[in-house]
């Protein structure tokens, strides 16, 4: 009797948090470890950043855009083309790509020069990225966000060096031929995937939501950049605001 009583004790003190915990990962909750933090061994690398919004703000677990006035969150400047609007971001092709690696799975068009990689601290089996864009009452995704992104892994080094490679997205439209997500409008971008095996992670970003329209433009200060237009996507550069970016896997 005595033995039953502690077996069952045992089970309400060990087993059971973990049940109820695994099912409380549900909804938009991550499962599994965020590999890209400061202090799992995540390490950030960036095409550019202002001085006054630095990369290394983009693994240190804080996500929201409140204090991004304050220096919180990581802004960057986009060149005009570099990687708009809605054609040539094709699903095949092969190229040049950033830090070294080849590219793989963005059409191999040179639109990969605006990109963020994260070093992960060991080879994972990765499944899930959140992409947190700027999103505040101050400063709203919808005017300011991230509209267009890939995310990508790389591969084992062959002969050839590494190559990064287009993950396979989940809840993909009906006929679309690539991975990229577009027009998002929301803080956060969950990107969830088929897993792969990798230590370093990848996101292109094509577009943000204030970039100038070719059909006119409106002038005003925004986030510490100019603010364009909306509209068709081309007429020239918009400003990147992340404030972080997590990796989940096992």
């Amino acid at each position: 009797m005595k033995a039953t009583k502690f077996i069952i004790a045992c089970f309400l003190t060990l087993v059971l948090p973990s049940i109820l915990g695994c099912a409380s990962l549900g909804g938009n909750q991550a499962a599994g470890i965020n590999w890209a933090l400061k202090e799992s061994g995540g390490k950030i690398t960036v095409f550019s950043e202002d001085p006054g919004h630095p990369a290394s703000t983009l693994n240190n677990g804080i996500t929201s855009s409140e204090n991004w006035d304050q220096g919180e969150g990581w802004q960057a400047s986009m060149g005009a083309g570099g990687g708009t609007g809605r054609q040539g971001f094709g699903a095949g092709g092969r190229g040049s790509g950033a830090a070294g690696g080849q590219g793989r799975g963005a059409g191999g068009m040179g639109r990969d020069r605006n990109w963020v990689i994260i070093d992960l601290p060991q080879t994972v089996n990765v499944s899930h990225v959140k992409i947190h864009t700027i999103d505040s009452e101050k400063y709203p995704a919808k005017d300011f966000g991230v509209s267009h992104l890939l995310v990508q892994y790389e591969s084992e080094a062959t002969l050839d060096g590494a190559v990064w490679i287009s993950t396979d997205k989940y809840g993909k439209g009906v006929g679309a031929k690539d991975n990229i997500v577009r027009d998002n409008v929301n803080g956060v971008i969950d990107v969830r995937f088929t897993p792969v095996r990798t230590k370093r992670i990848r996101v292109l970003i094509y577009a943000t939501n204030d970039m100038a329209s070719s059909v006119g433009s409106r002038s005003g200060g925004g986030a510490g950049g100019g603010r364009g237009g909306r509209g068709s996507r081309g007429g020239r550069g918009g400003t990147i605001r992340l404030t972080e970016i997590e990796v989940f896997g096992t």
